[in-house]
Parts: C-alpha cells; sequence; structure tokens
C-alpha cells in the first residue's frame, strides 16, 4: 500500500502517459491534459488552503497515539483527504474523455484511497469526502475547460479527426 501512495513512484508511468495522449490525439489530447492540470489544481489549491483550513480536523495518527503508523504523519489537516481529490478529479475527466479506460481508472482511484486510510493518515470519511470534491472538479473540468479548449483548437467548422470514438451503446 505504500508504494501506491506515493506520487512519485508514477512520474515516469505520468510522463509516458502525456506523451502518449500527445502523440495519439494531437488536439484531442492537448485539451485533455489542459484540463487535467487545470481541474487537478483547482481540487488540490481549495482542498489544500481553503477547506483542510476551514474545517481543521486533525489526522488520525495525531488523535490515536496507539497506532503504528508505516509513514510519517503529514502535518497539514486531515478533512478533505487531498490524494483521493486530485486522483479522483483525474479519473473523473480521464473516464469523461476516453470512456474505455473508465474501470481502469477509477480501480486506481479506489486503491489509492485505500491506501490512505491503510497507511493510517485519513478517516473513511476524508477519503469519500475528497473522492466526491475531486470527482466534481473532474466533471467541471470537463465541462468548463476541456469542451471549451477542444472548441478553440478545432478550426471553425472541422469535425475533430484525432477524437476517440465514444462507444454510446453501453
Amino acid at each position: 500500500m505504500l508504494f501506491i501512495t506515493i506520487k512519485e513512484n508514477f512520474f515516469y508511468v505520468g510522463i509516458a502517459c502525456v506523451v502518449g495522449v500527445l502523440a495519439f490525439y494531437r488536439r484531442y489530447g492537448l485539451a485533455f491534459l489542459v484540463a487535467m492540470g487545470a481541474s487537478i489544481g483547482l481540487a488540490d489549491a481549495t482542498s489544500h488552503y481553503i477547506l483542510k483550513e476551514v474545517i481543521a480536523r486533525p489526522r488520525p495518527c495525531h488523535v490515536l497515539p496507539d497506532l503504528i503508523n508505516v509513514v510519517n504523519c503529514s502535518n497539514s489537516f486531515s478533512f478533505p483527504s487531498n490524494h483521493a481529490g486530485n486522483i479522483f478529479a483525474a479519473a473523473t475527466l480521464a473516464s469523461l474523455c476516453f470512456r474505455k479506460i473508465t474501470p481502469l481508472v477509477f480501480v486506481f482511484a479506489l486503491l489509492v484511497c485505500y491506501s490512505r486510510v491503510y497507511l493510517k493518515v485519513h478517516y473513511p470519511s476524508d477519503v469519500l469526502a475528497g473522492a466526491l470534491f475531486g470527482s466534481l472538479m473532474g466533471y467541471l473540468g470537463y465541462q468548463q475547460i476541456f469542451l471549451r479548449f477542444l472548441k478553440l483548437l478545432s478550426p471553425a467548422g472541422e469535425k475533430q479527426a484525432d477524437e476517440p470514438t465514444q462507444n454510446t451503446d453501453s
């Protein structure tokens, strides 16, 4: 569980995904990556600098002294989980843009959320709230950023040739 919660472990996978999305989907991929960066950035900043500071809920590793932690306990507040918010923002946006990978991205998002509770740095309600907030940010990123940026990138009257085909009968 420790491996999946450390963001740095996925640096090279992330770079490969960015290169792949840009190589295969061009403008559609660029719109997706811009929306992804904005959605995650907004979810992370809002959660960390506003919600956590207003709610000010201590982490379980600070409140329950008998817990034996595998990881160091952060000094930031617990509610909501930024890991959960960020990964669900990414999963929601990715599932809206690339429908075929929906199960994969949400299984990965759930594993990240589970790891935060397993490592005793968040309560289950922290990750649930983070997941809901992140899903909202991912949906807003799709509606307000991705679709608008895609339209801006598309020449007038041209159908998006590099857009992945959407399966509407599922």
